[in-house]
């Protein structure tokens, strides 16, 4: 059985635009009603005309009370994660790290690298990107992230056109401590990563998703100083699954380190092999049974370098860390599969942190690969 508390990067529990809970709520904002669902953000936003008299009390009253219920889901989403962290994770099985192996190893064994991101769900590899084009990117993103929160602040740009929700993002109005800010690709600090990621790692890819593979995110992570330690999630749902007969090839996504992730900046935890279908059966279960589960589970964390990726099928169990330095961490990311669409209607539970002229319009080969 799907749970709304399960699914996704983009379960925000307190998503001003559009979004999900993570918390299993369903609430008003001060933007509009927000209906949250399982899955990636999935919303709208009830557009309202300001009116004289009992009209404009009722939607006062509204987004008081939508305010006051993301809020306490928020709150909840937190201590949620704070006990996955603090009491679950570890408990039975102590916390590894995610080893990690240089990129050049695509050279002659593509294909023992593809078959152990199958089995496990999460691969490690050094130096995918160079130096000096992280340093290049990390500018672009910050620069970007600036721009992006003035043009939505200004009234110019729409909040889920450039933003997606995030896993408990925090507290703060509008964007909270952790984003996850959609990248255009006619930038070219975007394709310039994009073709020479794509073609360091072009012997993995070929051996998982093929050149023709598609692009299904071309996106970014910023968590600033505060951001809360995330709730465990996946990223999208098992498909076929009761509710949604339909098969659907894994989506892999790739999560770039432009910068040194040190302690306390948020390292991303993984449950390996939490990617398949007897896996999201135990997690969608009573809470209960889910911390027995996520409990009993086997985790590793990803102590990334400048340059280096963290690669994990878009259904595995993840969280990241609370961000308690004084240091933003910055992730650049995208998501291929050999599918060319996702097959439920509207992205529903899928991956979606792309911009909207660039959905499904890219496949790897055309960035050299």
């Amino acid at each position: 059985m799907l749970s709304s508390a399960t699914y996704s990067r983009s379960a925000s529990t307190a998503d001003s635009s559009r979004g999900l809970s993570s918390a299993n709520s369903m609430g008003m904002s001060s933007r509009g009603f927000v209906l949250f669902v399982g899955g990636k953000k999935h919303g709208f936003q009830a557009q309202f005309k300001h009116h004289t008299g009992r009209q404009r009390g009722i939607v006062t009253q509204s987004a008081l009370l939508g305010g006051l219920m993301e809020k306490a889901a928020a709150l909840n989403a937190e201590r949620l994660a704070r006990k996955e962290g603090d009491k679950l994770l570890g408990s039975q099985k102590p916390v590894e790290e995610l080893k990690g192996f240089p990129v050049h190893v695509l050279e002659t064994k593509a294909k023992q690298a593809g078959l152990l991101l199958e089995q496990s769900g999460v691969l490690c590899l050094r130096g995918a990107l160079a130096s000096e084009t992280c340093d290049e990117l990390l500018g672009f993103i910050n620069q970007e992230s600036d721009q992006a929160k003035q043009a939505v602040l200004g009234g110019s740009e729409v909040f889920g056109e450039r933003f997606g929700g995030v896993n408990c993002r925090g507290l703060e109005e509008p964007f909270g401590r952790r984003q996850d800010m959609f990248l255009s690709v006619e930038d070219p600090m975007v394709t310039r990563a994009l073709i020479e990621a794509i073609g360091n790692l072009a012997p993995l890819l070929e051996a998982t998703v093929t050149r023709e593979g598609m692009l299904h995110e071309i996106s970014c992570l910023v968590a600033d100083p505060g951001s809360p330690r995330q709730c465990i999630h996946a990223d999208t749902i098992y498909l076929p699954c009761p509710q949604y007969p339909v098969p659907m090839a894994p989506l892999y996504t790739f999560f770039f380190a432009v910068q040194d992730v040190e302690d306390g900046m948020g390292h991303t935890t993984f449950l390996p092999q939490t990617h398949t279908e007897r896996a999201h059966e135990l997690w969608n279960t009573t809470p209960g049974q889910k911390e027995t589960f996520v409990a009993s589970s086997a985790a590793v964390i990803s102590s990334l370098k400048k340059g280096d990726v963290a690669i994990f099928d878009s259904r595995l169990l993840h969280c990241g860390g609370a961000n308690t330095s004084d240091k933003r961490r910055v992730l650049f990311y995208f998501t291929a599969s050999s599918a060319q669409r996702w097959p439920l209607s509207d992205g529903l539970h899928g991956s979606n942190s792309v911009r909207k002229e660039d959905l499904w319009q890219w496949r790897l080969c055309d960035f050299g690969m």
